[in-house]
């Protein structure tokens, strides 16, 4: 089965539906501190042009897509699993390098990466 999750600014609310209509996400950093972070929690990520990570390995399936603003700036990110037992404690693991949340579409929850104790 695969979901998508956006990471991106969210306010600290317990649910999805607690975020203000006024909330207006701000970009999540400079493109190298993002893809730094991201490789300091999962050092095998592998990056494809500007705008895409991936991560492959036995029981992990991601493909990360940043979405810029500008040439150097990431508004958002969006985790594509395509499967693996381990993919979502990978996305855990990078939220929490992160410091940000995200909009889990397989639950239409909030997914903070820290409801989950697996370690990579």
């Amino acid at each position: 089965m695969s979901w998508d999750i956006f990471i991106q600014d969210l306010p600290d609310v317990p649910s999805i539906n607690d975020v203000p209509a006024s909330h207006r996400p701000k970009p999540i950093g400079e493109r190298d501190h993002i893809i730094s972070k991201i490789k300091e929690a999962v050092p095998f990520a592998e990056e494809q042009d500007r705008d895409w990570i991936f991560i492959r390995q036995p029981g992990l399936d991601i493909s990360i897509q940043l979405h810029m603003d500008g040439p150097s700036t990431v508004r958002y990110l969006v985790a594509h699993v395509m499967g693996g037992d381990m993919s979502a404690a990978c996305v855990a693991a990078i939220l929490r390098s992160l410091g940000l949340r995200a909009h889990d579409t397989s639950t239409g929850e909030l997914f903070d990466g820290y409801s989950l104790d697996e370690s990579l």
